[in-house]
């Protein structure tokens, strides 16, 4: 079994024991049969993505839960050690500097938006709320009909459920950090 179905095998097993659930009442809230299940537990089938995002939104978590290695008494990490999720004809650089854990109700992470990037926020859970800063460059977040401009120093806040844009409308990069809190 390779490495990210080792990580997803055990963090799914951890996810439905934490929450008091048999594979029986995982299954109608996932959308997944108790087989499947059974056997992603198992690590013996390669789950798709939509599978992982059935999983997350059935159990309540986000979909970082289950890629996420187990916490450590001491945990280093940095742009160096993560791969960014990359988009925009690699535009902007999504790094997860610190995804989420079993106990911990957020996460960190770095972003990198090059001129002219943009990314489509992916909708969150409900009550999910993000918090971003903005180190460098001019960041406009885009929330159907507003639009908010973040320049070098700004800090803000907002829902993570609702459908927003981020995009790069200065001039030079964009580097910023954003904590996304989920509550329960």
């Amino acid at each position: 079994m390779d490495r990210l179905n080792e990580l997803i095998a055990e963090n799914l097993k951890d996810i439905r024991k934490g929450k008091g659930l048999s594979l029986e009442q995982v299954s109608p809230l996932t959308t997944i049969s108790k087989s499947m299940l059974s056997q992603l537990e198992r690590g013996e089938v390669n789950p798709t993505i939509s599978t992982v995002y059935k999983l997350a939104l059935g159990l309540k978590v986000p979909v970082t839960a289950f890629t996420a290695d187990k916490p450590q008494p001491f945990f280093g990490t940095g742009k160096k050690e993560v791969d960014p999720l990359a988009g925009d004809d690699g535009r902007y650089r999504l790094y997860p500097i610190f995804s989420f854990r079993e106990g911990q109700d957020f996460e960190i992470f770095d972003l990198e938006f090059d001129e002219g990037g943009m990314m489509q926020a992916n909708r969150q859970m409900n009550g999910t709320r993000e918090f971003i800063t903005v180190y460098s460059g001019e960041l406009t977040l885009i929330f159907k009909d507003h639009e908010y401009v973040l320049k070098a120093g700004d800090a803000a806040s907002y829902n993570a459920f609702d459908d927003y844009v981020y995009k790069n409308t200065g001039k030079g990069m964009v580097t910023a950090n954003i904590v996304v809190h989920y509550s329960n």
